[in-house]
């Protein structure tokens, strides 16, 4: 008897766990967060900076 392991995405933005079938990519193959929409990969942290930019501090 087989047992096939589920697999989770955990978000590093808001550290949400939920099934990786509930994972949607953005064009370059990068997941985003179900939850709070965060993108993960090499451009995450310009999305974060550009979140700072327009922040409270205007």
């Amino acid at each position: 008897m087989e047992f096939d392991w589920p697999t989770f995405f955990e978000c590093a933005a808001c550290g949400a766990a939920v099934p990786t079938a509930s994972v949607a990519y953005d064009d370059l193959g990068y997941p985003l967060c179900p939850e709070c929409g965060a993108r993960t990969g090499p451009l995450a942290s310009l999305d974060a900076a550009e979140a700072v930019e327009g922040g409270v501090a205007d």
